[in-house]
């Protein structure tokens, strides 16, 4: 077994005990990707990845709705420090937030990965200030 498949069958274990609203996607080309919903307006992805010649990533991403446009959420997401590699992408209709980690500098189960990326997260979201459109 490699470790992408050690580290998937480790999270499958982990969230059928903790968090069984995880559904995989069967058809997911670049390793192994979760959805889950968490209400009507937000979508949350956990992925596995591993490119030829580079470490095994987890990412952890969220989507939030157009709304958070109209929020100082960049400027938080700059000022943030964390241990992992926050992005933040910015759609027409959405913009997604992201924490990853290679599994070099790991140092908790992919559950714990992505509840701790989860957390941090949802303070920078909670976080933003909505601003008043001129």
């Amino acid at each position: 077994m490699n470790l992408i498949h050690y580290y998937r069958e480790q999270f499958l274990e982990l969230k059928s005990q903790f968090e069984p609203n995880w559904e995989e996607e069967p058809f997911f080309q670049y390793g192994f990707r979760w959805n889950a919903f968490t209400t009507n307006m937000y979508r949350e992805f956990f992925q596995m990845s591993q490119m030829q010649n580079e470490p095994l990533c987890l990412m952890y991403a969220i989507e939030l709705p157009e709304k958070y446009k109209n929020t100082n959420i960049s400027e938080v997401v700059k000022s943030v420090s964390s241990s992992y590699e926050l992005s933040m992408y910015y759609f027409s209709d959405k913009i997604l937030l992201t924490s990853c980690i290679s599994i070099e500098n790991l140092q908790q189960t992919s559950l714990g990965f992505l509840n701790q990326a989860r957390g941090e997260i949802i303070d920078i979201v909670f976080s933003a200030i909505q601003l008043k459109e001129v």
